[in-house]
């Protein structure tokens, strides 16, 4: 799921691989990997009435990531910063509609140079490719079955603690997603440092994880770096607290 910027060096001549930066385009037309594609997280999401960032529809995806060259054949490599979750949203999403190859660098992308890396202010052609959407239902949860079975899943909170007072979802635990950030480059902490975290959280693998936030960006770096620790069976509520408390659903 991660990959670091070595092995981005060794790949990143690879035809079969796809770079997206998500950086404020700004920074991307500064500089950028010369091979890259700027990719906006809102380029993911619809927003409901109550302001929800939900995922988009199907065809949608279809079409975004067709005209991105992305198919079967590709593998995805996403690069950002590490207090900007944009990018772990981008990743739960191609993993949502069924693409495995999809990773996450470690590092982050404003950094690069240090390790040796060429940035260039030219824009590569894309070549459209034929996505074809494989649905994980398993990745993502509606506001209306976790209504109905709050008591069946461990719930997290990736929201900061101020947050978290202010109101949160029934059982839930705070785990701030900033807990597991990474330091010296690094977009999460290693792998133990994240498993003692969230032992020290009493997180167990016993239940389903649901992970939320705001408006489920923060929850997708949370889903993440449960993923790397082990962690098999998570999802990620997309609705989040902004559905949650639109639908004046239970909160304590």
């Amino acid at each position: 799921m991660l990959v670091s910027p070595d092995w981005l060096k060794e790949n990143i001549s690879n035809s079969d691989l796809v770079i997206l930066d998500t950086r404020p385009k700004t920074m991307f037309l500064y500089g950028h990997l010369s091979n890259a594609q700027s990719f906006s997280v809102d380029k993911v999401i619809r927003f409901d009435k109550f302001g929800s960032n939900l995922v988009i529809e199907q065809e949608k995806i279809v079409e975004l990531f067709s005209s991105l060259g992305i198919d079967d054949t590709k593998s995805v490599v996403v690069i950002g910063d590490s207090m900007d979750p944009s990018a772990a949203r981008i990743v739960w999403t191609l993993l949502y509609f069924g693409h495995e190859k999809t990773f996450l660098l470690d590092a982050n992308a404003s950094d690069l140079q240090k390790y040796g890396f060429e940035f260039s202010k030219q824009i590569s052609a894309l070549k459209p490719a034929s996505f074809i959407p494989k649905i994980n239902h398993e990745l993502r949860i509606e506001s209306d079955f976790l209504k109905d079975n709050l008591n069946d899943f461990e719930i997290l909170d990736a929201r900061s603690p101020q947050e978290f007072m202010g109101g949160h979802l029934p059982n839930s635990k705070l785990v701030p997603f900033t807990d597991g950030l990474g330091y010296d480059g690094k977009l999460f902490r290693d792998l133990e440092s994240l498993k003692v975290m969230f032992s020290q959280n009493q997180i167990s693998k016993d239940k389903e994880i649901v992970c939320y936030c705001m408006h489920g960006h923060r929850a997708s770096s949370l889903f993440l770096q449960l993923k790397i620790a082990g962690f098999d069976k998570v999802k990620l509520y997309d609705g989040s607290f902004v559905e949650w408390y639109g639908k004046r659903l239970p909160l304590e």
